[in-house]
């Protein structure tokens, strides 16, 4: 598996825990703080590259790195947020 395939699916797998943690504050925290949380698992995704073998300096830096996985991680991240908010009834 290449480093972009790799990448991907790290950005795929947090953005479905953002989403997870995002459907359960959804109530009880202002949306505001809802999506800087998102956005903070977003940046924090791209200091944990190394433990999946993706050199970041021959990849083109953090930037790179974060645009490449940009899509990924908010697919995952909608899709898990909308999911489990209407699954586990977390609207009412």
């Amino acid at each position: 598996m290449d480093e972009k395939n790799r990448l991907g699916l790290l950005f795929t797998g947090t953005g479905a825990v953002a989403g997870i943690l995002s459907a359960f504050l959804t109530n009880p925290v202002p949306l505001p703080l809802v999506l800087i949380i998102a956005f903070g698992i977003y940046y924090g995704t791209s200091y944990i590259t190394p433990y999946i073998n993706v050199d970041m300096e021959a990849y083109g830096g953090r930037r790179k790195i974060l645009q490449t996985g940009v899509f990924s991680f908010l697919q995952g991240w909608l899709v898990l947020w909308f999911l489990v908010f209407e699954v586990a009834g977390l609207y009412s």
